[in-house]
């Protein structure tokens, strides 16, 4: 009777108690994992976003045949980035195609956060500027895409090369910076990995 007794006993207080401990510590743990994982998304997200909407403005320059002005606005909250097919001269039968703009994910600006390096590509040289292109803070008042795909100032001849740098301020992890090669047009992501020495731009 005895012996059956004890098998028949449940956990006492302090097991409980310890179970539920653990149970917190280890969902207290997940849920900072999401948090820095949901600002990886958000930051992974923009970069999709300016790359995405470059790519599409060079495609459309080339197949429609018509310069694609770009414009990157950081001053308004959230920031945005948006492409204009732009009429040809003398073609007074272009079909007009209203500007397309899109919001970056919240939290997300146009910074290039302190301590971080430029690409390998090495066109952010205006110093910490979130966006630099043709060695202009924040690019110049006409950026464009010509009909054979190159990245151009106003003249749409005289090509020039960029970096927009990205991310979520004071979190270095979620550094990302998309690079334009205007000789070609090229778009490429980047992502800032790693900390200290090992730190660098993965493409």
């Amino acid at each position: 009777m005895t012996r059956r007794n004890r098998l028949e006993r449940g956990f006492t207080l302090l097991e409980a108690l310890i179970v539920i401990g653990i149970m917190f510590a280890v969902a207290g743990i997940a849920v900072f994992k999401s948090f820095g994982s949901m600002q990886s998304y958000q930051a992974n997200s923009a970069q999709d976003t300016v790359a995405g909407q470059l790519r599409l403005a060079r495609q459309l320059a080339i197949s429609q045949r018509r310069e694609v002005q770009v414009q990157f606005d950081a001053g308004t909250t959230p920031p945005t980035v948006s492409y204009t097919v732009l009429p040809r001269p003398k073609m007074a039968g272009d079909p007009v195609v209203p500007p397309v703009t899109v919001v970056l994910p919240r939290q997300v600006q146009y910074m290039q956060e302190p301590g971080v390096a430029d690409t390998p590509m090495g066109f952010g040289t205006c110093s910490t500027a979130g966006i630099c292109i043709a060695g202009v803070s924040g690019g110049p008042p006409v950026m464009k895409f010509n009909s054979s795909g190159q990245f151009t100032d106003s003249t749409g001849v005289n090509t020039i090369d960029g970096t927009v740098f990205l991310g979520i301020p004071s979190q270095k992890p979620t550094a990302r910076a998309v690079t334009i090669l205007g000789a070609t047009g090229r778009v490429r992501p980047y992502t800032y990995t790693g900390t200290g020495s090992t730190s660098g731009w993965n493409e």
